[in-house]
């Protein structure tokens, strides 16, 4: 069924994230609210900030993949009618699929920034530089998009899923004859 739609733009692609950055950060800024509001309540502890870390990535992945299991879209990527499927069978991902690719993107997008931050900051200090250097990995998996045969994004190609165009919905107005005056 999805198989036959064409693959999404790169530029298609970038737009929908960056409206994703703005829903993402909102859902992260109310986990954080409640959480710091049971912190400030329930006293400062090692255990209370581990769960405020899970609550924070339970969130995302609740946001994500209920997302992409659902209908395959984000309310981004619906504005954009951005659809991800597997690239196996052009089909929406199952829970497993979708989990593999949550993970996949937090190594990516999280884990090697934060890697790299601890290991330039070693030399550099825990300055802007450290910093900079630590956020260029964010651009990896987006520049592989260039290099890949197929143009999918890194974390799109190890998770084995892709993202496609779908068609403008027919307007709703056209095709009726209006009413004789």
């Amino acid at each position: 069924m999805s198989s036959s739609y064409p693959a999404a733009s790169i530029g298609r692609r970038l737009c929908s994230q960056l409206y994703e950055l703005l829903l993402v950060g909102a859902l992260l800024l109310t986990v954080s609210a409640v959480m710091t509001g049971l912190q400030a309540w329930l006293g400062h502890s090692l255990l209370l900030d581990l769960l405020t870390q899970l609550a924070l990535a339970g969130s995302l992945f609740g946001y994500f993949g209920s997302s992409w299991v659902k209908s395959g879209q984000t309310v981004a990527m619906k504005a954009w009618r951005v659809q991800l499927v597997s690239q196996d069978s052009g089909r929406l991902m199952d829970w497993r699929q979708a989990g593999f690719r949550y993970i996949v993107g937090l190594l990516l997008f999280v884990g090697m920034p934060a890697i790299s931050y601890l290991a330039w900051s070693r030399n550099l200090g825990h300055g802007r530089e450290a910093l900079l250097i630590s956020l260029a990995w964010c651009a990896l998996p987006y520049l592989a998009a260039f290099y890949d045969k197929d143009r999918l994004f890194l974390h799109d190609r190890l998770a084995r899923t892709r993202q496609i165009t779908l068609p403008k919905p027919a307007h709703p107005g056209k095709g009726r004859r209006r009413p004789a005056a």
